[in-house]
């Protein structure tokens, strides 16, 4: 038979949708923030006490010229500046011979004062202890040197009469300063979530994304069946998200048989093939039923690479006449399963597998116009569960999707885009003749 062209029209022509932008993160994206907002504050925190200690030796000094507080107060704001001042700098680096140079002794030294205070606190900060010890000694030498030397040139009569400036306590203060613990945590806490936080609000808006089960009910016109946990994730129960997603599609069908169950999806190939293999085995193990697990995604092949069958005829060549299904038909092999379905396996020969074959990309417009033939070759034997392909994609779905009984699109928080979503609801909406239904995964 002449495969017919694929009718790519669904993708070509898709109705324009308007993407709902949202500031919403995900809840793997919060905490992702929340875990990078903690690990930044530990690791500033660790960095700040590591950091070594800053010495800071402190002189006092009163600053008067007699009896005008207004002059004191003038005298007091000069004071500041000749100690801030490079001129100052080196003339404590001449007094005392440091090593050091300008730059570095001028940055060392500081002051702080009171709005009209008399008292000038001139502090000396360095890592090293004898060095803050010794550029503070100098300052009060280097002072006078300094103000006596803009003085010289003065004639007598205005030169300020008495000292100017004395040093208020005999020996200076000294302490250790450390960078703040409360500084350093409250820095990582808002870089550490600020930055991730930007990143993932960027790529939101850039292109939405699911990011709750609200959002699948307003951007498809399909009813969310059931919110669990990937099968693959940490601290989910798959026993418990396998079932419930069962009990939804029993709701969905109204109790009537179901004979072909269906999950494809816009993405998630990984999740949506191993959702595809629990199904299967829970409903050979609970309902005593057998079933022939079909991987129909034939451009991932995420379920046949799973179970090790990559090299192995299957759909492909059913597809094209090579084969028939019950040739192609295998038992799961034990060796092969995932680790998620410990517990959870069929009795042996309730499952039989079809892989997705080898010669895909010559067969996968085959998929429209033969896999009618393919399925019937199962019926009435099988309870048909086909592990389907992403769609919108390159392989044709519309027979698949009128064929099934019951369907079910598996989305992802945090990850399925909502364009994608809404065009993979397009065409369920109108290919599918069963019952269709959204399987939403946490993300």
């Amino acid at each position: 038979m002449t495969p017919m062209p694929y009718d790519d029209t669904l993708e070509r022509h898709a109705p324009a949708t308007q993407e709902r932008r949202s500031l919403r993160l995900t809840r793997n994206q919060t905490l992702i923030v929340v875990a990078s907002m903690l690990i930044s504050a530990v690791i500033a925190v660790v960095f700040s006490q590591l950091s070594p200690p800053r010495y800071e030796t402190t002189r006092s000094f009163i600053v008067y010229s007699g009896s005008n507080a207004n002059e004191n107060d003038v005298i007091s704001a000069a004071l500041e500046q000749i100690v801030k001042s490079p001129a100052m700098a080196a003339e404590v680096k001449r007094r005392g011979g440091f090593e050091e140079s300008i730059d570095q002794i001028d940055a060392m030294i500081s002051t702080s004062r009171s709005p009209l205070s008399p008292y000038v606190d001139v502090i000396a900060t360095s890592p090293d202890k004898e060095l803050s010890e010794a550029v503070s000694a100098q300052i009060l030498p280097a002072l006078n040197a300094v103000f006596d030397a803009q003085q010289g040139e003065l004639p007598v009569e205005q030169r300020i009469a008495g000292p100017v400036f004395q040093q208020v306590f005999e020996y200076p203060l000294q302490s250790v300063v450390r960078f703040p613990v409360w500084f350093a945590a409250l820095f990582g806490l808002v870089l550490g979530g600020l930055v991730p936080y930007l990143f993932f609000l960027f790529r939101n808006l850039r292109k939405p994304v699911v990011a709750s089960a609200q959002d699948v009910t307003e951007a498809i016109d399909l009813p969310v069946l059931v919110k669990v946990p990937p099968l693959s994730g940490r601290g989910g129960n798959p026993r418990d998200a396998v079932a419930g997603v069962i009990s939804a599609v029993e709701r969905l069908s109204l109790d009537e048989p179901i004979h072909r169950l269906v999950l494809v999806g816009p993405d998630s190939a990984d999740d949506r093939a191993l959702m595809s293999l629990a199904l299967a085995n829970v409903v050979a193990r609970s309902f005593g039923q057998p079933v022939a697990l079909v991987d129909a995604d034939l451009q991932h092949g995420a379920l046949t690479e799973m179970l090790g069958a990559g090299d192995l005829a299957g759909l492909s060549e059913c597809l094209s006449g090579q084969l028939t299904s019950d040739t192609a038909l295998l038992d799961l092999p034990d060796s092969r399963m995932p680790r998620e379905l410990d517990g959870m396996t069929a009795p042996e020969g309730m499952v039989r597998f079809i892989g997705a074959g080898i010669d895909r990309s010559r067969n996968i417009l085959r998929m429209r116009s033969s896999l009618d033939r393919v399925l019937d070759g199962l019926a009435g034997r099988y309870v048909v569960i086909l592990n389907g392909p992403q769609i919108p994609g390159p392989v044709p779905t519309s027979q698949m999707l009128s064929l099934a009984d019951t369907t079910l699109m598996v989305v992802t928080e945090g990850r399925t885009r909502l364009t994608d979503a809404r065009l993979a609801g397009d065409a369920l909406r109108s290919f599918a003749s069963g019952p269709s239904g959204v399987v939403v995964l946490r993300g």
